[in-house]
């Protein structure tokens, strides 16, 4: 007449980023019957592969995150409709609260103040993310066409500025900034590339 109880429920991660996956863990203090995790287990922001077990007590399955997500605060929540060979059901459970931040940053403004440089000009270049990036260097993620961009800086991680001054003796319509992929946000996705509108270089007297 003793119901089963449930020993261990867990992810092996706890805070998951785009491309990554968690076993789950589900273990009963005793063999259980009418069990499916399908049925059984209710899952925020992912999805709960059918879980296995060899022997109907320690079951285990794959949790995949919901893309394009943030979300700290997500559980997976075992019901009671599942028995022991006795038929005793046993009792609900959560697992241990899991974050799913698989949003990557994009990028919402990427330009310069001016498009037609002649000598003695400056532009100020702004780059705006929808979201605060590290990792991010405008040295090593941006290439610049027929000029140099100074280190650029932010006061919040999110907005850039910096200065860019065409190259001396100069004559070249077509130029573009360009940023790659090496920037992440702070969970460790990589944002997209991307570049400025064309900008033309005359600074030959």
């Amino acid at each position: 007449t003793s119901p089963p109880s449930v020993a261990h429920f867990a992810l092996s991660d706890t805070a998951l980023r785009a491309g990554d996956n968690a076993t789950v863990t589900l273990r009963f203090s005793e063999s259980v019957v009418s069990f499916s995790s399908a049925a059984d287990i209710t899952t925020d922001n992912g999805t709960l592969a059918a879980m296995s077990s060899a022997d109907n007590v320690t079951w285990t399955g794959t949790f995949t995150p919901t893309a394009n997500t943030e979300d700290a605060s997500n559980t997976l929540s075992l019901a009671t409709s599942y028995t022991d060979t006795a038929g005793n059901a046993g009792p609900a459970a959560t697992t241990a609260n899991y974050a799913v931040e698989t949003l990557a940053p994009s990028v919402d403004n990427f330009t310069l103040s001016d498009t037609a440089l002649k000598a003695g000009d400056n532009a100020t270049v702004t780059l705006r993310f929808s979201e605060a990036v590290v990792s991010f260097s405008s040295a090593a993620d941006i290439t610049a066409d027929n000029g140099t961009l100074a280190a650029m800086s932010s006061a919040d991680n999110i907005t850039w500025t910096g200065t860019f001054t065409p190259t001396a003796n100069t004559e070249d319509a077509s130029n573009t900034l360009s940023l790659a992929t090496s920037y992440t946000d702070t969970a460790g996705n990589t944002g997209p590339a991307a570049t400025t509108a064309n900008y033309a270089v005359d600074t030959l007297a």
